[in-house]
Formats: structure tokens, C-alpha cells, sequence
């Protein structure tokens, strides 16, 4: 590991002894509760640092939103500093940087189908993103915003530089630092960034001790990594990126920055050319008129054949709206983007660690809302409409008002959480269920099955309409499942395992037998004729070919279905008891069929289906 050379201004020791004492009486204040913080009902990550500037908070900011965008709506709130605007704006591409600040001016360049806005009230600027709706928002990005302490964020990353490590560090103004080393504490991942790609162990294993981190603290090491070179103006300069490589070893380079640390681009410049004349402003700079002139000069004092003005990204954001820059200076100006990589083969955990925390906050988010401790789920599936008739004391919850839930595209199925009473017992009931055909990953699929998980839920009672393959099956007939038989392409518990349950669950008996022999006395006692068998699942959206049918008798299968197996898998695999039921919409014979006719007959089966669900549930 090189050796860092900090400067720290030690004859300023007494002024950072007062700073120590301001900031530690205000985090004080705040630990035992005179100062409150406030949570919100929705995933919020902070991304921060304990030294001013130069940790690379923006590129990990960016990482967040190209990792979580994909299946979340996605919010940045900035307070937008050195901006000349005050107050709550929510960013359009009609802002510019002087309204909204370099940073979330660069972000919703490049990510203009995300909501970025600013304040310097966080906690008003998030109840003004909740506001937004079509569609909602299910994460808030909080960029800098560590020492912000009148939001609580459900997840903290605390940033801290590899040259320039917050241990090594001492408080303004004698170091760089905005509050003490103890900060770290509230940190929930720590991010060492700017490192060598080629980081040796031996330096991993050093700075792993001397951060000195608590075993709830996860910590990944990141590195940057550069792009083309973009112009920042394309009508004079051309359209074209240029990719670092075409750099000649005698080209000459102005690097013009306006930020923290611009040491880690002149190493990554320097792998190419030695020839790079570093022009250096404060963090944030706004580009004067006598600064471009200052460019202009030090540009011109360049006397190779080949020259290059190269800047951040940052800093491009506001040289692009100078007025003072001529048009020939404008076609040597080039921006270096940047991006993050996580090192040592941990970017899959890191990323499934940020998801997970997505996902958890919906049971958060839910238990903020329910007045119930229900151990009961079910899943009313087609058949089992009619029970939620039968909940007493519900309130209810849309799909399309929880974070991160999906919302149900099919016909005959609603799209709402039930709470309530079944008889004597709390339960859950979802109206509507989700399903591969529509789109849906098995991970969105049985999303709400982990919810379910997380809610204290042990015991999942489902339900479906199927198509008999048993020739001796009937429409109406009701089957409870015994076994399943899983045709879908795609396995609900493919990839990093979760620790909900063991990497390979046993599945021998993914239907409860105790379930099932209540359920055998209770149609027996009413008088209700049922089936046994197996169900496969498989993923549709059409109904079987009458091949398909034959093959899928021969597998062992009695009926077979759209949806029930990804679902029982993840509850096994979560510990959750299993009690599943079908009723046949196509009788065991191959015959024309459409959805309306197993809705019909569906429909015709409720009550008898419904009979003996509410029994089973007050019994279990």
C-alpha cells in the first residue's frame, strides 16, 4: 500500500477542537432524542462521506440508479449546492445548473427518465416526492446528505477515499473532516472508492483493520473506471466520442477541474501521456469570465501538434452554458466520464445487498399500516374470489400503493392486500396474484410470498383454477394438491440464495400432510366430493395443445396450471406451511377451451372451495 501523504494544518488543532464540540453536542442531541429524525415510508439510501468532497459520491450515486432503475422508480434529492435558487424544485430538462446545481443537473442529463430534484430541507423534499404519483416513487437517493441528520435513511453508505482514509483524517478546519471518526458508526456499508484496479490483499487486509469497523458494517472497495471522451460541444468539436486509447504519448493536455481530488484522472491520463498541464479550481466552481481567459492562455502556451482540453463531467455542466467560451476553444474540450466498479468479485453481493434492502422495506412499509398480526396468509386465486366477502374487520391495501409490488394485469384478478378476521384467526389474503406470463420475473412473481415472510407469516393457504389431465377428473371437481411437478423455465430460487432459507431446500413434502388431513375431515363432514393429485405448473399464457396434455399424464401430473408452484417453492424455502387446492375448469379430456369458460366454472366451484378454505384456516 503507498504510503499517503495527508496534510493536516496542525496549528489549526484548537479551531477543530471547537468544531469537535459543536458537531458532537449536535450528534449527541440527536442520539438521545432532542433532535428528532424521521423515517418515511419508503426505501431511502443516503450516500455520504465524513471529509468534504472528493469521495466520488455522484459516480456511486449514478451506480445506484443504473442498478435500481431497471425495476424501481427512482428519486434523487440533492440539496443542489451552490445553486442560486432556494427551496424544493423538482428538476426537468428545462433547469439549468445555475437553478439546480452542477451534480443533480449532470444526473438528470444523463438519466432524464428519473425524478431528480433539490432542497436544502431534505425532509420537505421527500414529502414533496411522495406527492408524485404516475407512477409513484419506491426509492429516494439521498445524494450527500450523511451529516443530514433530520432524515433517517433506511440504508447508510459512508464513502471514503483510498488516498485520503477518514481514519487518517482530523476535523476541519485542520483536516478535511465535517464531524468525527465516530460518524462511521451510523454507517451501514463502507465504501473504500478510488482504489487500485490491482489492489493487493495484503492492503485490503490493512485498511480492513485500521477503519476498524463493527461486525453489522459491510465493507467493499471500488475503483473507477473511465469512458470515451465526450465532447461537450458537439456542434463544434463533432458528434464523435474518442476513446483514451487513440491518445498519442505526445499529445498535450490541458486538464481543467473544479473539484475535490482530481489525482486519481491525472494517474488515469498519465497511463497514456505525460504530457498534461493540470489547471485546478474549488470543488463546485462557477467559470468566470476571467477564468476562461486563464483557460484560453494556458491552452494556447501548448505547443505540440496534438492538444486537448480535457474536464469532468461535472465541470462540463457548467463550462456547457458559459457564454465567454469562442467557438474555436469549444472543439478541443472533452469530458472524461466516470463509473464505478466494485472490487474483488463482491459487485453481485453488494448489488443483491441494495436490493434486499428494497424489498424489505415493503414489509416495513406494511407493517406501518396494519393494526393485525396475522400468522395466516392466503392467495386467492380463481375460485376463491368470494372469500374475501367473508373477512370481518378488513382494511385493505392496493397493489399500486406499495413500494416495489407488482400490480396484477390479469382479468378476474384485483389487485389489493385484504387484513382482517376469517372466523377467529388474523389473516392476509391477497386478491390477485402475479404470474411469469404477464412479463414478470419469478423473483417479482413470489415477491410478496417473502413479504409475507418478513410479516410473520407461517402458514399459506392457495388457490387456482387448472386443467384436468386425469381422464377421470371432471369440471367442477375440487383437487387438493399433494405434490407438484415444476415446468416453468426459470426456477424462483436461481441465483444468490437468500437466507431465508438453505441454499437446496428439501421439497418432500412442499404440501403439508397435517393440512391435508384436516382438510379431507372437513369435506368429508360437508359432504364435499375431492380429488388428490399432482399439479404441474407451467408457464403459459396459452392453454395445452392435446399433446402437451398426454405428455404432461405420462409425467405423473393430474392437472396442470399457470401459477401455484414458484409460489410454494419460495414459502418452503421460507419456512411457511403449505396448503394448496385447485378446481378443475377443464375436465380431464382434451377439449376446445377458453379462459371465460374456466372462469364460468371456476366461479361454479367457490362455494365448495370457499367451505372448506374457511374451515381449514380456523382449524390449522
Amino acid at each position: 500500500m503507498k504510503e499517503n501523504f495527508i496534510k493536516i494544518h496542525k496549528w489549526l488543532y484548537p479551531a477543530s477542537l471547537c468544531y469537535w464540540a459543536v458537531t458532537s453536542l449536535r450528534n449527541k442531541l440527536f442520539d438521545w432524542g432532542n433532535l428528532r429524525s424521521k423515517s418515511f415510508d419508503i426505501s431511502v439510501i443516503c450516500i455520504g462521506n465524513l471529509a468534504v468532497g472528493g469521495t466520488g459520491k455522484t459516480p456511486h450515486t449514478e451506480y445506484l440508479i443504473k442498478l435500481l432503475s431497471q425495476k424501481f422508480q427512482i428519486a434523487v434529492l440533492s440539496r443542489g449546492y451552490k445553486r442560486r435558487t432556494r427551496g424544493y424544485i423538482l428538476s426537468s430538462l428545462n433547469n439549468n445548473v445555475q437553478n439546480i446545481g452542477d451534480e443533480p443537473y449532470q444526473i438528470k442529463s444523463k438519466f432524464p427518465n428519473i425524478r431528480v430534484a433539490v432542497d436544502e430541507d431534505r425532509c420537505h423534499g421527500i414529502e414533496q416526492l411522495l406527492k408524485v404519483k404516475n407512477p409513484p416513487i419506491d426509492v429516494i437517493l439521498l445524494d450527500d446528505a450523511f451529516q443530514h441528520r433530520y432524515v433517517k435513511a433506511g440504508l447508510n453508505i459512508l464513502l471514503t477515499d483510498y488516498h485520503r482514509l477518514f481514519c487518517d483524517d482530523t476535523l476541519l478546519p485542520a483536516g478535511r473532516l465535517r464531524e468525527s471518526v465516530n460518524g462511521k458508526n451510523r454507517a451501514n456499508i463502507v465504501i473504500v472508492t478510488k482504489c487500485p484496479k490491482d489492489i493487493k490483499p495484503i492492503d485490503l487486509n490493512i485498511i480492513t483493520k485500521r477503519l476498524n469497523l463493527f461486525p453489522y458494517q459491510q465493507l467493499y472497495f471500488s475503483s473507477f473506471s473511465y469512458r470515451s471522451l465526450k465532447p461537450v460541444f458537439p456542434v463544434q468539436a463533432g458528434k464523435l466520442n474518442r476513446e483514451l486509447t487513440t491518445l498519442q504519448k505526445n499529445e498535450e493536455i490541458l486538464l481543467v477541474t473544479g473539484i475535490a481530488s482530481p489525482a486519481a484522472i491525472i494517474e488515469e491520463l498519465e497511463s497514456y501521456t505525460s504530457h498534461i498541464d493540470l489547471l485546478s479550481f474549488n470543488d463546485h466552481h462557477n467559470f468566470s469570465s476571467r477564468d476562461i481567459q486563464l483557460i484560453k492562455e494556458r491552452f494556447g502556451k501548448l505547443k505540440g501538434k496534438h492538444r486537448l482540453i480535457i474536464t469532468t463531467e461535472k465541470d462540463a455542466t457548467r463550462l456547457a452554458d458559459n457564454l465567454t467560451l469562442d467557438d474555436e476553444l469549444k472543439k478541443y474540450i472533452f469530458a472524461l466520464p466516470i463509473e464505478v466498479e466494485i472490487l474483488q468479485n463482491q459487485q453481485d453481493i453488494f448489488n443483491q445487498r441494495i436490493i434486499e434492502y428494497v424489498r424489505e422495506n415493503t414489509a416495513n412499509f406494511l407493517k406501518g399500516k396494519m393494526h393485525t398480526s396475522p400468522k395466516t396468509a392466503i392467495i386467492l386465486g380463481t375460485g376463491l374470489g368470494s372469500l374475501a366477502n367473508e373477512i370481518t374487520e378488513k382494511y385493505e391495501i392496493e397493489y399500486k400503493d406499495i413500494p416495489n409490488f407488482p400490480v396484477s394485469t390479469v382479468e378476474g384478478h384485483s389487485g389489493k392486500l385484504i387484513f382482517g378476521k376469517l372466523g377467529n384467526k388474523d389473516i392476509m389474503a391477497m386478491q390477485g396474484r402475479f404470474h411469469y406470463y404477464e412479463g414478470y420475473s419469478m423473483k417479482e412473481v413470489t415477491f410478496p410470498v417473502r413479504v409475507m415472510r418478513e410479516l410473520g407469516i407461517k402458514t399459506l393457504f392457495v388457490s387456482n383454477a387448472s386443467g384436468g389431465t386425469n381422464p377421470d377428473f371432471e369440471i367442477g371437481d375440487l383437487m387438493i394438491i399433494t405434490d407438484h411437478i415444476n415446468y416453468f423455465p426459470e426456477h424462483p430460487l436461481r441465483g444468490k440464495n437468500i437466507p431465508y432459507g438453505p441454499r437446496f431446500p428439501d421439497m418432500s413434502e412442499a404440501y403439508d400432510k397435517e393440512l391435508i388431513r384436516k382438510a379431507n375431515e372437513i369435506a368429508e363432514e360437508k359432504g364435499i366430493k375431492v380429488q388428490h393429485g399432482v399439479y404441474l405448473g407451467t408457464q403459459g399464457p396459452t392453454f395445452e395443445t392435446p399433446s402437451e396434455y398426454k405428455l404432461f399424464h405420462i409425467l405423473g401430473a393430474d392437472a396442470v396450471g399457470m401459477s401455484t408452484v414458484p409460489e410454494v417453492i419460495v414459502a418452503n424455502h421460507c419456512g411457511i406451511k403449505v396448503f394448496g387446492v385447485s378446481d378443475l375448469g377443464v375436465e380431464g379430456k382434451i377439449v376446445e377451451v377458453s379462459h371465460e369458460e374456466v372462469q364460468k366454472a371456476a366461479d361454479a366451484a367457490q362455494p365448495k372451495m370457499t367451505t372448506i378454505m374457511r374451515e381449514l384456516i380456523n382449524r390449522a
